[in-house]
């Protein structure tokens, strides 16, 4: 049992989430406390989307805004899904990986303070946890010490990552309860919301489409995928690390189109770049053709499995896309699908290509079901970058 001194910390932290950020507070309360001072797993906190689990001597030596940012860390372990979506991912990676999406977004929303052990790195502000996990893990970073290597406060698997149901569970549940804190916060602060918050919050209650989920429809699985040594993975060629790289019976080929026109920000391109990383770093394609195009195709390059790929784009024109499918069908005709990385401003979108193709779209979230009802073809997923 927690003493009285913990369960009063926590007391009065909740109460100043609860009059000053209530969309934090929503989420927090519901939360069944439990203690987990004698649990080895825990030295901090760590949620499973359910529970709250604490480590006593942990909250007494934290102040009240310290734990009024560990209280805000630890929902949105549960708001980003964390505590779903780690698949068979190292536990201690992932929640670094964690970590370091949560915290440049706490800090954006000024909420308390963040303990000094804290994870936080301007980089990784704003990506999903799976991409700083790959980047942590090339880069050959470990778990740290002690069970939260974060140091603010962990999350747990809400269940087994094999458990279908539970996932799906876990999943509907949450998203119901963030939307519901959504409309507490819209109701108690109409008009006075910090901007980073507002942000922050139509992110979360936008149902965001994993594009890459999309993707795994259309490349063909049941291409055979082998290991050789004959072809080396490049991607670890550069630590010294003669890696086998995976050979299929198949060419999986993926064409990338990056919308390079004016009203395409460096954002945005940031953006792209880590979700196409993401791709490969899930040996989901063998080969990526990338496309810079704005009212025509300005670059085109291509991709090994392997190969680290970094957007460098020309253009800054109009926009029109007739261009780029016309390339396409001279020059990719193998491409098993196309993603389009656009914020839609569009109105000539060109013939349909012989493949499918995810319209990945960046902008503002309020836009997106008016510019993807535009598009005559292909299938519309809204692209966050924070």
């Amino acid at each position: 049992m927690l003493s009285k001194t913990v369960e009063d910390k926590l007391l009065v932290a909740r109460t100043a989430l609860l009059w000053d950020h209530p969309f934090f507070a929503a989420l927090a309360i519901q939360l069944n406390v439990i203690d987990a001072t004698d649990d080895p797993r825990i030295d901090t906190m760590a949620t499973d989307g359910k529970r709250l689990y604490v480590h006593g001597p942990f909250v007494e030596g934290l102040n009240k805004q310290e734990l009024i940012f560990v209280l805000a860390h630890e929902v949105m372990h549960n708001a980003l899904q964390h505590h779903i979506r780690r698949q068979t991912r190292d536990p201690k990676l992932w929640n670094i990986a964690a970590d370091y999406c949560i915290n440049g977004e706490l800090a954006e929303t000024k909420v308390g303070t963040m303990p000094k052990d804290g994870l936080i790195n301007p980089r990784f502000t704003g990506m999903g946890a799976e991409e700083v996990y790959r980047i942590l893990e090339e880069e050959g970073e470990g778990g740290g010490l002690g069970s939260d290597p974060g140091g603010c406060g962990g999350v747990i698997d809400a269940c087994s990552a094999f458990d279908e149901a539970g996932l799906a569970e876990a999943k509907a549940d949450i998203e119901t309860k963030v939307r519901q804190a959504a409309a507490i916060a819209n109701g108690k602060m109409a008009g006075n919301m910090p901007a980073g918050l507002k942000r922050l919050i139509d992110r979360l209650t936008r149902p965001v489409i994993d594009w890459r989920s999309v993707l795994r429809r259309f490349i063909d699985e049941s291409n055979v995928k082998d290991f050789s040594w004959a072809r080396p993975n490049r991607r670890f060629l550069h630590q010294n690390m003669v890696l086998p790289g995976v050979v299929s019976d198949g060419v999986s080929h993926l064409v990338v189109c990056v919308d390079t026109s004016g009203s395409i920000d460096g954002k945005a391109l940031a953006a792209f770049a880590s979700e196409i990383n993401g791709a490969f770093g899930d040996g989901m394609v063998d080969r990526i053709t990338v496309i810079y195009a704005d009212t025509q195709v300005q670059r085109v390059e291509t991709y090994e499995a392997g190969d680290e790929l970094t957007l460098e784009p020309k253009g800054g024109g109009g926009t029109a896309f007739s261009d780029v499918f016309r390339w396409i069908g001279e020059n990719a005709g193998d491409a098993s699908a196309i993603i389009f990385f656009t914020d839609l401003y569009v109105y000539d979108f060109g013939e349909a290509p012989h493949c499918p193709v995810i319209w990945s779209v960046y902008g503002d979230s309020r836009e997106f079901d008016t510019l993807a009802a535009k598009a005559p073809f292909g299938e519309a997923v809204y692209l966050t970058a924070a």
